[in-house]
């Protein structure tokens, strides 16, 4: 029999409005790009929803936050993005991984990483 009283639930990935089945045409982006964060059924106001922006070899290249609010609850979060860091790995010939963190009062859960492609 399994413990699984320590499992840790991961939270679904996020999105990335505008890649096209996991690949972002950087060159084509008009900036800036958009990680949503699709609605939790869980959260609460206060909660602090984090996007961060990670290179293929784990660096991180961008990070933003947002408050819920009572308003925000029950609805997806979009983050604006800026291009740059995605130019930047795609010179380095690198890809992307986005993944975002919820922190309810210290308590943090990881979503699952998106990962994505990205070409010129």
């Amino acid at each position: 029999m399994i413990d699984k009283r320590f499992a840790i639930q991961m939270l679904p990935k996020p999105r990335l409005k505008e890649a096209i089945n996991d690949v972002l045409y950087v060159h084509n982006l008009i900036d800036p790009a958009h990680g949503v964060v699709d609605a939790l059924q869980e959260a609460a106001e206060e909660d602090i929803i984090t996007l961060k922006v990670y290179d293929s070899d784990g660096a991180e290249e961008w990070s933003g936050s947002v408050k819920l609010t009572s308003i925000s609850i029950g609805k997806p979060v979009e983050l604006a993005i800026p291009k740059a860091p995605f130019e930047k790995m795609l010179k380095a010939g690198k890809d992307a991984r986005l993944q975002y963190s919820v922190d309810r009062a210290g308590n943090v859960r990881q979503s699952l990483p998106l990962e994505i492609t990205l070409k010129h």
